[in-house]
């Protein structure tokens, strides 16, 4: 069922991939401007990371969908050493998806730190630490090479 559903799932992916660069980046440059700012680290400045942390997760869960239908993965099940082998192969197979999950992990304790420091500047410095980690991590690991927006 999953592999018709490949060719779907792989444009939402790609598609998906710009709002969470987007969402990225809005949330590290709110958290820039309320450090600069010196405003206080209230709900309301925490949408930014919320909707970029949402956004990374969205991406993933459709990511390990279109893992499960793609048949490039179903040849790393069935014969990791020749995946392994190539390199484009590999990358989209087992690099991609590690510096994803690290990604989301950094950013989901970017967002858990900031909530939990007392002070305004701090949680804004933390948040944009972590979040700023967490897209330098995903640059790292978007296939550049593959098609920038599929349709």
């Amino acid at each position: 069922m999953l592999a018709q559903q490949y060719a779907s799932l792989l444009a939402i992916h790609g598609t998906l991939r710009w709002f969470v660069l987007l969402s990225a980046l809005i949330a590290i440059a709110g958290c820039l401007f309320g450090l600069a700012g010196k405003r206080p680290f209230s709900p309301l400045g925490r949408v930014p990371g919320i909707i970029y942390v949402s956004f990374l997760d969205t991406q993933i869960l459709v990511g390990i969908l279109l893992s499960a239908a793609s048949p490039i993965f179903g040849l790393l099940l069935t014969d990791p050493a020749a995946v392994m082998k190539q390199r484009d192969l590999r990358s989209v197979t087992v690099e991609h998806i590690t510096l994803m999950l690290v990604a989301a992990a950094l950013a989901h304790i970017g967002s858990i730190r900031s909530r939990r420091t007392p002070e305004a500047s701090a949680s804004y410095r933390v948040a944009a630490a972590w979040y700023a980690g967490s897209l330098a991590v995903i640059l790292i690991g978007i296939p550049w090479w593959r098609p920038l927006l599929r349709t």
